[in-house]
């Protein structure tokens, strides 16, 4: 804050009142700028407190995201608890606050930067031949680089999860862990139902503060000439519509998991987090679980014991990483790189992730907008930093969201879900930054930034929500430096595929909206290097353009599934505990036994808290702040 105040002091020479005037506008400018630096709101670093006196915990959880920031800060409000939170990453840096830098985030030093196994069924469009899987590295997790969109899903998911011998899951016994983290507008709450709806929980959801909106009202009012409402939240009882989404933010700013749930919890005496640090195995004795070999930031590598439990939050690609190192896996793989198998279990197995083809574009000669110019985006500045509105305080359309069923038009549930992302003439940067965070390859970049000179662009982003194909994540050494393979198996499936083709049927029926005719929308034709041998607008056609655009949208789930001992998939239990192996448990977006139908943080958030009262349920002598 000095170093940014300090900058407007040597202005004030000027006396004149047009001096003053810019004077006080630029201390405006800087106070309001230095104002989004929020390191200090961050738990301490205590890490030479955990070398210097040898300290044991009664839990040690191993990651520092969306799952382990509620964990940590529940747990932590048992006050004769000693916890200690591991996270790899550092604090959020202060642009991940800014709602419009979520793609600038990906490739940078909070992107933990996974690239998934070649495939030539998939990502044959983007650089190399591979998809960039992007996790947050961050305290936060992927809370500090997701587009911030807090859809539940619906009850069908999670009563699924019940049917397949979870007890404890189905959607009316998950709804009130939803409701816990959550902080509504109470208003909004009352009037949409309350039953669907937190309040007093310490994460905000607010809508984004558009400065325009007329591209959504465009789309929203398409979806109601083809009989498709507008839902003000996807949250509610119903599930099909077009709408803008519910958001992790507060003033327009982004509150990512660390601020809302680990800030009130800072000045608490019995929680540690250490930051720079990652997990290399799990300690055992027998078949408990004891503690967490773990490597500091200058090298260190020191063993940390729990009383109580190890917690294992790491996400959907480390967890089964630190499992598996750990002995805890498939037998015949952990052979390959010669881990004694202590646990044989499908560790690593049933990956499931949403992904979405950046192929489908449409183009649209926009007569109320000037076309952009170099002085909008410092008026953009001004009014983000100022008034935190604008398009800074916004994601570019990609939180209209649509839910459909392109199979049953009368289903209540949907199963394609539809992104939106609108980049006006002209307005070249925000579109070359999202090419850059997919790693789509150059020549189809070049193309796509000459489409949006012209006129605007905006791709219609198409999901399948339950998709049948199902990938693994494998080791690739027995050293915790090297990373694991993603083997994702995008499309493997023949019916993920025919669903895409009947979102193209959809989207056909979109554009002949009445809506959309006078607003002059038409298809933007990609013309793809590889499918030019493909008639476009044919399913060939549009198979190949999948092949090359189909990309995650970054919701990897499963890999140490969610189910009872009966089932032969399962890495852990309904109450969380890993089977076979005492006091470990799984506590993150891996367990989940099918990816639900929607944005997956919201989830997770769920999913902890309700861990969080597992654990101390399971552990009933506590003294309670």
């Amino acid at each position: 804050m000095e170093a940014c105040i300090g900058q407007s002091c040597a202005l004030a020479a000027s006396g004149t009142p047009t001096g003053l005037l810019f004077i006080e506008l630029v201390r405006t400018l800087l106070g309001a700028q230095c104002a989004l630096n929020n390191d200090n709101i961050y738990p301490p670093d205590r890490t030479s407190e955990l070398v210097d006196e040898n300290l044991e915990f009664d839990f040690v959880i191993v990651g520092g995201g969306t799952a382990g920031s509620v964990l940590a800060s529940r747990l932590s409000e048992v006050s004769s608890w000693k916890i200690l939170l591991i996270e790899e990453g550092k604090n959020p840096s202060v642009k991940s606050r800014i709602p419009s830098m979520l793609l600038a985030l990906q490739h940078s030093d909070e992107d933990y930067k996974y690239e998934v196994e070649p495939n030539e069924n998939y990502c044959q469009g983007m650089k190399g031949k591979v998809c960039h899987w992007s996790k947050g590295k961050a305290l936060g997790g992927s809370s500090v680089t997701n587009a911030m969109l807090h859809v539940h899903g619906n009850d069908r998911d999670y009563d699924q999860w019940a049917k397949m011998g979870n007890d404890g899951w189905s959607y009316e016994q998950v709804l009130p862990y939803f409701r816990k983290s959550e902080s509504y507008n109470p208003e909004f709450a009352a009037r949409l139902g309350s039953k669907y709806f937190g309040t007093n929980g310490p994460l905000p959801i607010r809508k984004f503060n558009h400065s325009s909106s007329s591209m959504s009202d465009l789309l929203i009012q398409a979806g109601r000439d083809l009989g498709i409402p507008e839902l003000e939240s996807f949250n509610a009882k119903d599930y099909i519509g077009f709408g803008k989404s519910d958001g992790t933010l507060n003033n327009g700013l982004r509150v990512n998991a660390a601020e809302a749930f680990l800030a009130p919890a800072k000045d608490r005496e019995n929680l540690y987090v250490i930051t720079s640090a990652t997990g290399q195995k799990i300690i055992m004795s027998g078949k408990k679980a004891t503690g967490v070999r773990v490597k500091l930031s200058d090298d260190r590598v020191i063993d940390v014991k729990a009383s109580k439990e190890v917690i294992l939050s790491a996400g959907a690609i480390e967890t089964p990483k630190l499992l598996m190192l750990s002995g805890i896996g498939p037998k015949n793989h952990l052979k390959e790189f010669g881990i004694s198998t202590l646990v044989d279990l499908p560790v690593g197995q049933n990956l499931q992730d949403h992904a979405l083809t950046t192929g489908v574009q449409f183009t649209y000669d926009n007569k109320s907008y000037a076309g952009w110019k170099p002085s909008d985006l410092l008026d953009s500045a001004y009014t983000f930093l100022v008034h935190k509105r604008g398009e800074l305080a916004a994601t570019g359309g990609i939180d209209l969201l649509a839910f459909v069923n392109v199979d049953d038009p009368s289903s209540k549930y949907p199963n394609v879900e539809f992104h939106n992302a609108h980049f006006p003439q002209n307005y070249l940067l925000p579109l070359n930054i999202m090419l850059q965070a997919f790693s789509t390859e150059d020549e189809l970049n070049t193309q796509l930034l000459e489409a949006a000179s012209k006129n605007d662009l905006i791709f219609l982003l198409m999901t399948v929500l339950n998709p049948k194909s199902v990938g693994e994540v494998k080791l690739r050494s027995n050293d915790p430096k090297d990373r694991v393979k993603i083997i994702a198996n995008y499309l493997k499936h023949p019916d993920d595929v025919k669903t895409l083709l009947k979102g193209i049927e959809f989207l056909r029926s979109l554009m002949k909206t009445k809506t959309l005719q006078n607003a002059g929308f038409k298809w933007n034709k990609f013309d793809i290097p590889g499918c030019r041998d493909t008639k476009y607008d044919s399913d060939d056609y549009w198979k190949c353009n999948f092949k090359h655009t189909y990309n995650t949208v970054y919701h990897a789930v499963g890999t140490a599934k969610m189910g009872p001992s009966s089932d032969k998939g399962a890495v852990v239990d309904p109450r969380l505990k890993v089977h076979g192996v005492e006091r470990l448990r799984v506590i993150d977006a891996s367990i989940m036994p099918k990816i639900p139908s929607a944005n997956i943080n919201s989830a997770t958030l769920m999913i902890a808290e309700k861990g969080a009262d597992m654990i101390k349920e399971d552990w009933p002598e506590r003294d309670e702040l």
